[in-house]
């Protein structure tokens, strides 16, 4: 075999070798598209940056609404960067003090020798939950309810009674997920009979992974059963003294 033959030969060895899938190219991922949840909670964010170049980067997060650069355990925020093999991720946890409304937030790697950086956005949206309770008479019909509002997509709800069961599973109960209207979302249970005071739980799952639950308050009056057992118990007394 010739030279010319022999060169061929591993070249085309080599771009067999080759998968094009495979890229070293330097990106910034965002671990999620949105961040979903409850107004006044703590809520973390990340970004990756990916196949990071040799030598030292700097890492910056900044909040978009108002241009302001977080330092790191500065009040309502903690940042934290971990470093793997092609890959450091950094992390913005909000505290639920300072997480009052809809924002973005920047997270930056910078190699500054070189002039060089990348970014991504990571964007937050807040909902709030208010939950709506009734008071019956022992043996009446009770609707509860948890209204959502701000929500930016159908959130997925259960409901829980007093002792942790899913109303699903039981009966006597029945509920209405509900939808996303224009932002808002009303879920509803109605208790077919109503025997005494309970606490149920409404329980909203902006990822599947991270449940957020509301307290709903149910309460029963039993005055009128207890007025009507007196009488009775009253009634018969009479009865058996006059035997």
């Amino acid at each position: 075999m010739n030279f010319q033959l022999f060169l061929v030969a591993i070249l085309f060895a080599n771009s067999l070798g080759n998968d094009p899938s495979e890229t070293t190219e330097t990106t910034v991922e965002v671990s999620r598209p949105a961040y979903i949840g409850h107004m006044n909670t703590t809520m973390s964010v990340s970004c990756s940056l990916l196949h990071p170049p040799a030598g030292n980067i700097t890492t910056t997060w900044t909040r978009k609404s108002d241009s302001k650069v977080i330092e790191d355990s500065e009040t309502g925020f903690t940042v934290t960067t971990v470093s793997e093999e092609n890959k450091v991720t950094l992390t913005l946890t909000i505290d639920k003090a300072v997480n009052t409304q809809d924002d973005s937030y920047e997270c930056k790697f910078e190699k500054k020798d070189v002039s060089q950086s990348w970014t991504g956005t990571a964007d937050v949206y807040l909902f709030i939950v208010t939950p709506h309770g009734a008071a019956v008479d022992v043996g009446d019909s009770a609707t509860l309810s948890c209204v959502m509002t701000d929500i930016v997509k159908n959130l997925t709800v259960t409901w829980e009674n007093g002792e942790g069961s899913d109303v699903d599973d039981l009966q006597g109960y029945s509920f209405v997920e509900g939808i996303n209207e224009k932002g808002t979302q009303t879920s509803t249970l109605t208790i077919e009979e109503a025997q005494e005071d309970e606490t149920f739980t409404c329980t909203l799952y902006p990822y599947e992974d991270e449940p957020y639950h509301t307290d709903v308050e149910l309460e029963v009056d039993n005055s009128e059963r207890a007025l009507k057992l007196s009488t009775l118990l009253t009634a018969l007394l009479f009865i058996w003294s006059s035997l």
